[in-house]
């Protein structure tokens, strides 16, 4: 019966830590649906994007997004992967982001102007 009890109040806690503090599920529903509009705008032959599943709660379980300790994504790599199509202006909305890495594909167009917003890029490698 303890055990029960136990188990209960755990699970409460939990659920109140998540209502008390959804930020971090929004933040990451935010950068998954930022990556999956890029996924929509490309061209994926290969099926290298085929991971990428915007129903999973944050994207740093799929290949090639590479995150930090509080799942914020930090790194794509997307070189050499065939794809083709075009950048998003979504793509500024993962703050946190280092490197982007989209080099020996065929994306065409403009880089959107909301790029300039990922003040901790180290490397955006077209």
């Amino acid at each position: 019966m303890e055990l029960i009890k136990f188990e209960a109040f755990g699970l409460v806690c939990f659920i109140s830590l998540l209502l008390l503090n959804p930020l971090w599920l929004a933040y990451s529903n935010m950068e998954g649906d930022a990556l999956h509009s890029l996924r929509a705008n490309l061209i994926d032959p290969n099926n290298v994007l085929q991971s990428w599943d915007p129903t999973l709660v944050n994207p740093c379980t799929w290949f090639h997004v590479t995150c930090n300790n509080d799942n914020s994504v930090i790194r794509v790599d997307l070189g050499n992967a065939d794809l083709s199509g075009h950048l998003v202006p979504q793509l500024g909305q993962l703050k946190n982001l280092q490197y982007l890495e989209l080099y020996s594909n065929n994306i065409t167009g403009p880089v959107p102007s909301d790029l300039g917003n990922l003040t901790n890029l180290v490397s955006l490698d077209l």
